[in-house]
């Protein structure tokens, strides 16, 4: 029966299951590296650890790693399509133009790609016009967040996520069970104000942004959940400024005096901010420049080279946190986001709610306006919130200064 299955059929209907996309690399026997894509690459077994990708048995390239006994699986990232479409030519130049470093088990391993994994051939299966190959994994590692690349239906593409809340990482679960209850009120936000409403989270020493409601901000054609940056002032002030411990743990974790390396003493945007109720940015170069720099690391992968740029980036924001002068009336602010608590039974902070994608002529009424409806939603979720008093009034949510 399967021999009345036309060939291009098959490719066409196989087609409308996406595929990620990687790289198989290894060294010829002369030592000079060689790869190839793969659209089959798959998890065999969790005990022993293995994996397979699928060659086609006239692939000259795949000789060479059977040959080899050894390979890296470069899982390859949103970016990385001009690298897919090298290594899926011919010839022995592929790796010319492309980043790529030598690992310390001598394998040809593809900088910036999503992931890579090492392995031994383990063993090769016979499947009609394609090996099996089984590789024995040896190493591996992931770059950190950032988006794959895909193939579907004949074309290159890259992964959207439909569900807006972070992946169910172990150090996240709790706070995404605040996340579910949060959802509604951000979507009503958002679509009230036609911003983007964001709820992020202190996980550990850094901020996570959790989830997000409405049209990215800046346009953005990618998800910025899962995002996590260093928690060190003046960065994510509301969600220490209701806690003295939670203050002294984030200055200290700028290291040496935050006060002499950026130029403002946080205590006193901590200060700002309990007194106020919120917290607000306002637009400067340092911090367009730190979020293009963010952008990059979440399209290409966060490398060491990356945090370290991040955390002196961060370093170099000033005066655009908590501007002691806002009330000002008669000047104008361009603001990048505000944000504001939302408190657990306890009165602690458990997360924060910011609007984001403000219109850059926002003026001090459109900041009062967007400040008394976040700080509505924060209530809502509060009372919201496992042991809080859902009958309570607004008010009744105190923030303890």
């Amino acid at each position: 029966m399967s021999e009345s299955i036309d060939p291009q059929h098959f490719r066409h209907v196989l087609g409308h299951f996406p595929t990620g996309v990687a790289a198989v690399t290894s060294c010829d026997g002369s030592g000079a590296p060689v790869g190839m894509t793969v659209g089959s690459f798959v998890s065999v077994s969790l005990s022993p650890p293995l994996v397979a990708f699928l060659p086609g048995k006239q692939s000259r390239t795949s000789a060479q790693i059977l040959q080899s006994g050894r390979f890296c699986i470069n899982v390859l990232g949103a970016h990385q399509e001009s690298a897919s479409r090298a290594f899926a030519t011919g010839g022995d130049r592929k790796f010319d133009g492309l980043d790529w470093t030598m690992s310390s088990s001598a394998l040809p391993r593809l900088d910036s790609a999503v992931a890579w994994i090492e392995c031994t051939v383990d063993a090769v299966h016979d499947a009609g016009d394609h090996d099996i190959v089984v590789g024995r994994v040896t190493s591996l590692d992931a770059a950190g967040p950032s988006l794959p690349l895909l193939f579907f239906q004949g074309g290159y593409g890259r992964f959207s996520p439909l569900s807006l809340a972070a992946a169910g990482e172990p150090d996240l679960i709790e706070h995404l069970k605040l996340v579910d209850v949060a959802r509604p009120v951000m979507e009503e936000v958002a679509d009230q104000h036609d911003v983007e409403c964001l709820a992020s989270a202190a996980v550990g020493e850094e901020i996570v942004l959790l989830a997000t409601a409405g049209r990215p901000a800046g346009g953005r054609a990618y998800s910025r959940v899962g995002q996590r940056l260093p928690h060190i002032p003046p960065l994510g002030t509301a969600l220490v400024a209701w806690s003295d411990k939670a203050t002294q743990a984030w200055m200290a974790r700028a290291g040496g005096s935050p006060s002499l390396c950026w130029g403002h003493d946080p205590q006193q945007l901590v200060d700002r901010v309990r007194a106020r109720g919120w917290s607000v940015a306002t637009w400067s170069d340092s911090l367009r420049k730190l979020e293009s720099t963010v952008d990059e690391t979440t399209l290409n992968g966060l490398t060491p080279h990356g945090r370290l740029a991040i955390r002196q980036l961060i370093g170099q924001l000033g005066g655009e946190h908590e501007p002691d002068d806002l009330q000002d009336r008669s000047r104008e602010y361009s603001i990048r986001s505000v944000s504001v608590p939302v408190f657990d039974a306890r009165q602690q902070v458990v997360m924060q709610l910011t609007v984001d994608g403000l219109p850059l002529d926002a003026n001090h009424a459109d900041v009062d306006r967007y400040v008394a409806r976040l700080m509505t939603a924060a209530e809502t979720v509060s009372r919201a919130l496992p042991g809080a008093d859902a009958t309570a009034p607004a008010a009744s949510v105190k923030r303890n200064h």
